[in-house]
């Protein structure tokens, strides 16, 4: 099982960078002598749809990325793409529908899904919320998904749909749960334990 460190980005304003330029390409750079894969959790893209590309390319050049920018649009997956990273993710709460990750896949298939949770999977179109997650990991597997990313709520649905669907999956967890997910046969724990830090 790879352990993948969990990095949020959050403070962009219009008028002034709030970061100096290279502090994430430092960070990422130290990162990348432990882990070979990282996770960038693009806060200002999520909850504003302001993803902050720029910084994002800083890391993307020091280490293999799965980037999460707040995907809404089929569309929006070229812009994370553009930034060099891997993986761009698509979470289903910002999502505007099904149908716009369709259309992702037709234009990359260099595309991660993670499925929001909170009391059923979160989403504003109703072809998503509330859905049992085999089922929706099964429709995602048909239009050329091929990696998912969970909640550790969703861990062993997530076992059940990787031996069902032959896809990777990976869990959102603290490390303190590496074995027991490690048993399931995931593939892939995300925490925040490892490196874990917020930019502003």
């Amino acid at each position: 099982m790879i352990v993948i460190p969990y990095l949020e980005l959050q403070g962009r304003s219009l008028l002034k960078r709030a970061y100096p330029r290279g502090k994430m390409s430092e960070f990422a750079s130290a990162l990348s002598d432990s882990y070979e894969k990282l996770y960038l959790a693009d806060l200002d893209g999520i909850v504003r749809n302001r993803p902050q590309l720029d910084v994002a390319r800083e890391v993307c050049e020091e280490i293999s990325t799965y980037y999460e920018g707040g995907v809404r649009v089929a569309n929006n997956v070229i812009d994370l793409l553009i930034t060099g990273a891997d993986k761009a993710v698509v979470g289903t709460s910002t999502l505007t529908s099904l149908e716009e990750l369709r259309g992702a896949f037709k234009l990359s298939e260099n595309i991660t899904l993670k499925v929001d949770f909170r009391d059923g999977i979160m989403s504003s179109d109703p072809q998503i919320t509330g859905r049992a997650f085999l089922d929706l990991a099964r429709e995602a597997h048909d239009m050329g998904v091929t990696e998912v990313f969970v909640p550790l709520s969703l861990a062993k649905e997530a076992a059940e749909a990787k031996r069902t669907l032959d896809l990777s999956m990976g869990v959102f967890a603290p490390v303190s749960e590496l074995s027991r997910l490690e048993s399931l046969g995931l593939d892939y724990i995300v925490s925040e334990d490892y490196g874990s830090q917020v930019v502003k």
